[in-house]
């Protein structure tokens, strides 16, 4: 191909398809050599040589030792530099925008966040243009070097069309957010709903690294499951799929925002459960350590909200992982911090329940690690996953 002629002096050359057929064919091997790269390829070795030559000359891969000889020359072994090829991540909260520059191992190499100016959303992807190419401009990379761009953004999501089709956070309907970014950044865009992309966080740089079937349970910006079955996303024909939020789990329960009683996250959005301590005892706390100290120390209204929150959470980990027949639970957000108090109960819950059933087999529930970067690190992973599969 003549654009494949001319080296890697545009973005474009990196995405082409002959290009992406190396890089995703040594990902998976590993390590392999020419004549191997042209076998699985089905290039022809001069196709090859040239590919190779252009990609060691940008340290885009590197060779790696000498392989196996078949009764010739001992072949060079050729290797992906993870830490030459970048995917730029973004998040996209009401009170918060934030983007990551990460390599392929998800190591975030650079980060920035700012308060969006507005909601409506052409003045909202403007400024994000803006901290874009600032991001670019400070990060010290090249840009023919960057696969592309990942998007986590709260609300239902059409990722085939790059689509939010709703948001209640944002207050967006129908805005077709990639084709948008991609006209104005010069990269291709793959956009998710932040769930689900926080999940591919998990699977990809997190705690179910080896696991085939597990849920995220998202607790921060609002209440969202990412669910992740046989290794891959499941969105649901719709991208509904996760959305957990607000499916009423306790039938006299509190009153939720969305007008019903009882919803999963009236138990766990943090804002709404620190507004119910103030209510019922007239004492304002302002965050989950206040809040964790006073369960220590046997605050009753503490200790209740907690035990709610424990039978709704088991309620909902119970269903999750019956219906989905899950390996695991990942929770992330505030709650992943209450592990010794909640946590531990969830799991155990669950294990009981399936010892009554009679199947034997184990299942955990544990706490992001990720922190506050999970979102951003699920829109890295969410085009981490466009490209390569599986997992390092």
């Amino acid at each position: 191909m003549e654009k494949e002629r001319r080296g890697l002096s545009s973005t474009s050359l990196i995405r082409s398809y002959n290009v992406v057929s190396v890089l995703q064919t040594l990902y998976r091997e590993g390590a392999c050599s020419r004549t191997r790269l042209a076998k699985v390829t089905k290039m022809s070795p001069a196709t090859i040589t040239r590919i190779v030559g252009e990609l060691l000359a940008q340290g885009i891969i590197a060779e790696h030792g000498i392989g196996e000889s078949n009764g010739g020359r001992k072949p060079i072994l050729l290797k992906l530099s993870y830490e030459k090829l970048f995917i730029i991540g973004i998040q996209i909260r009401r009170d918060q925008v934030a983007l990551g520059l990460a390599d392929l191992k998800g190591k975030l190499m650079r980060k920035t966040s700012y308060s969006p100016y507005s909601l409506e959303p052409d003045t909202l992807i403007r400024e994000l243009v803006q901290e874009f190419q600032n991001l670019l401009q400070n990060a010290n990379v090249k840009k023919e070097h960057i696969l592309g761009v990942g998007v986590a953004i709260s609300g239902i999501v059409e990722s085939e069309r790059g689509i939010l089709i709703q948001s209640v956070n944002l207050g967006w309907r129908d805005v077709h957010i990639a084709e948008m970014l991609e006209k104005q950044l010069d990269f291709p865009v793959v956009v998710e709903n932040d769930a689900n992309a926080a999940a591919l966080a998990e699977l990809w740089f997190g705690n179910a690294k080896n696991v085939s079937n597990f849920l995220l349970l998202k607790t921060s910006a609002g209440v969202g499951a990412g669910i992740i079955y046989n290794r891959k996303l499941l969105t649901g024909p719709r991208g509904m799929a996760g959305e957990i939020g607000h499916i009423p789990l306790q039938k006299n329960g509190p009153p939720c925002r969305c007008g019903q009683k009882g919803c999963l996250e009236t138990y766990l959005y943090f804002p709404d459960v620190l507004k119910r301590y103030q209510s019922e005892t007239g004492e304002a706390i302002k965050d989950w350590f206040e809040l964790y100290t006073k369960i220590l120390n046997h605050d009753p209204v503490a200790c209740q909200i907690l035990e709610e929150l424990a039978e709704t959470m088991s309620i909902a980990v119970s269903l999750s992982g019956g219906l989905l027949d899950l390996d695991m639970v990942v929770i992330s957000g505030v709650w992943a911090n209450f592990k010794e108090l909640l946590i531990n109960r969830l799991e155990q819950n669950f294990q009981t329940i399936l010892e009554l059933s009679g199947l034997k087999k184990k299942f955990s529930v544990l706490c992001s690690t990720l922190g506050e970067d999970s979102d951003l690190l699920g829109a890295v992973g969410l085009f981490t996953q466009k490209w390569f599969t599986p997992p390092i």
